[in-house]
């Protein structure tokens, strides 16, 4: 006869004994910024900033275009609001009847 393998539950595992042996980290891992990699060749970065706006003047000018925004976004809000809270609106009165043989 073949040897079959047996059929039904498996063996269930013991808990582990004892104490895991684990072995002291020894240095850090370099950050993935830092890592030399053969795929991508990493140029040395420069001393110089990319962009330096010294004066200010795009901080200032996109400060204020932001307050205008949000000042534009708030009046829309009010409007919305106002119109909210002014009632239901009506539906525009009827013609009078010059002949009168108008019915309802």
């Amino acid at each position: 006869m073949p040897d079959e393998s047996p059929v039904g539950r498996a063996p269930v595992p013991r808990p582990p004994r004892g104490r895991a042996r684990v072995g002291r980290a020894v240095g850090k891992a370099r950050l993935p910024a830092e890592e030399v990699t053969g795929l991508i060749r990493q140029e040395v970065p420069g001393s110089q900033p990319v962009f330096v706006d010294p004066s200010g003047a795009r901080r200032r000018r996109i400060r204020w275009a932001a307050y205008a925004a949000g000042a534009l976004l708030v009046l829309i809000l009010v409007a919305v609001w106002v119109s909210q809270l002014s009632g239901p609106a009506a539906p525009p009165a009827r013609p009078p009847c010059a002949s009168g043989a108008c019915t309802r």
